[in-house]
């Protein structure tokens, strides 16, 4: 064997790899991104609130501040670091992606995972393209990833070997998944029932296990209900959003049987038929279904969805834990309910999922290079290795047209506009980097951004215009324009000609 085979041998090398890849992917996600997504603006502002202004007001600066402990984290690591708001936000999440990495890799060596599919976990989770399309986003999500998979792990470890110091790391880690997204609250409560699925123990010893597992939340809701006792003039809505799960408890089927019952009305009356009004339910059903596996092939790859499908049908994966099936029976039934109420899913709810899912992957490549020598698998192998790599340069590599123009004008704006000039500007984005606008964005946001907010002379009122304008903009925009008829003092633009006119009033 040679000394490089010697070296890969080494469990050790491969987290250092994986730690490595992990920083690299981060930092390089994170120079690349030109402008701040809409969501961290909320995030950044709402923690340099934090110390200055009371919880309730930062919890309602902004719709994502309503769960404030990533603001929160994030102010007291510029305290602690010294950084910038947005350095230490991007430190931060880079972090927790590392855990997500290592954890994922811990979980496929808890079931069973040979050395070599480990090496293939780790590219499996690097190489995932939904998960590096978010990397450089700043949100909560990153936090929520990273304790999610570290409960699984301690999941799988604790009825692999029940320990009471297990189980409340268990606890611990979905705790600190739910101050990040309220979703961890419903795997902390539902997790446990698992205990009572493991017939080889005795109902003493399941209810033992059950015990343990909710130990940590039993001893935090009785910390709760004393603070109500002590405070009785506070309401539920002072958690936040733990109201809207109990809202949920309570109205959810009502709410879904209502959005069904319409949704099933309006594609009798608009979408089908007068022969096929009748099968109105069994069509939305359908559709319902149709969209949501979709949705999860599209946010796991089309190639991850191939390999899972492969590894399911060939029975590849020696594990069959009711740990895993109980994490993945849980997120669909969040994820397809949160989709039959809303009519809208987002991919990046649906990682979760997914992250479970990819757990099949590394096993089902390690079968095909057991089974390479065969013409029909090395081929196979072949294809699922290229198609891989093809799907992870788009979450490594921006395709797309440079939005840096928007960053370009915000800081030409904050430079050379004063301050108590009255700008109007339609983009969200935009009105970050102008430095314009500070906490009141939120408040003028909703109207800026309708253009018709200055048509018919309204322009007139402002000392300065911003306007951000696509290429293809058409309708109200260019009515507006040709109304506005002003030679811009400045212009920012991308290869595509989307750009940033910025135009003086009565100059």
């Amino acid at each position: 064997m040679s000394k490089i085979a010697v070296w890969f041998e080494h469990e050790r090398v491969l987290y250092f790899f994986a730690f490595t890849a992990s920083i690299l992917l981060s930092f390089w996600l994170g120079y690349r991104e030109t402008v701040i997504n809409p969501d961290g603006i909320c995030y950044l502002l709402s923690a340099q609130m934090v110390g200055v202004a009371t919880l309730t007001d930062v919890m309602h600066l902004c719709p994502q501040s309503q769960w404030p402990f990533y603001s929160i984290l994030i102010h007291v690591f510029v305290q602690i670091s010294h950084l910038s708001y947005m350095a230490a936000a991007y430190l931060l999440d880079g972090f927790f992606s590392l855990v997500s990495i290592v954890t994922f890799i811990l979980i496929v060596k808890e079931l069973g995972g040979s050395r070599r599919v480990l090496w293939l976990a780790a590219f499996v989770i690097l190489l995932n393209h939904q998960l590096n399309s978010v990397r450089e986003y700043i949100i909560r999500d990153h936090g929520f990833w990273a304790f999610y998979l570290v409960s699984i792990f301690f999941m799988l470890r604790y009825f692999r070997k029940p320990k009471w110091v297990v189980a409340i790391i268990w606890n611990a880690s979905l705790l600190l998944a739910t101050l990040f997204r309220i979703e961890g609250a419903i795997f902390l409560f539902v997790m446990p029932f698992l205990s009572w699925f493991y017939f080889r123990y005795p109902k003493r010893t399941r209810a033992k296990f059950f015990f343990a597992l909710n130990l940590p939340t039993i001893f935090v809701c009785v910390i709760i209900a004393i603070w109500f006792l002590v405070h009785p003039q506070q309401t539920v809505a002072k958690l936040g959003r733990i109201s809207e799960i109990i809202n949920q408890l309570q109205h959810g089927l009502s709410m879904l049987s209502y959005r069904y019952q319409t949704s099933k009305m309006a594609l009798a009356q608009y979408v089908l038929t007068p022969d096929s009004m009748g099968d109105a339910g069994e069509v939305l059903f359908l559709v319902w279904i149709s969209w949501y596996v979709l949705n999860v092939m599209g946010t796991l790859s089309a190639i991850y969805a191939i390999l899972v499908i492969y590894a399911w049908w060939h029975k590849i994966a020696s594990f069959s834990s009711r740990v895993i099936y109980g994490y993945l029976g849980v997120n669909v039934i969040v994820t397809l309910g949160f989709l039959a109420e809303r009519l809208f899913l987002s991919k990046r709810y649906l990682i979760a999922l997914t992250l479970v899912l990819m757990l099949w992957v590394p096993f089902a490549l390690d079968d095909l290079i057991k089974k390479w020598q065969n013409k029909r698998h090395a081929i196979a192998l072949a294809m699922a290795v290229f198609f891989i790599f093809i799907s992870s340069l788009g979450g490594m590599i921006d395709f797309g047209y440079s939005k840096s123009y928007i960053h370009d004008a915000g800081d030409w704006i904050a430079k050379n506009i004063p301050a108590n000039a009255a700008l109007y500007a339609n983009d969200f984005q935009l009105m970050f980097y102008s430095q314009h606008f500070g906490n009141r964005i939120f408040e003028k946001l909703p109207r800026y951004v309708q253009i018709n907010t200055i048509a018919h002379d309204q322009w007139k009122q402002y000392d300065y215009l911003a306007l951000r304008v696509g290429k293809r903009e058409v309708g109200d925009m260019d009515a507006v324009l040709q109304e506005i008829n002003l030679i811009p003092i400045q212009v920012f633009s991308n290869k595509r000609g989307d750009r940033v006119a910025i135009y003086k009033v009565g100059s």
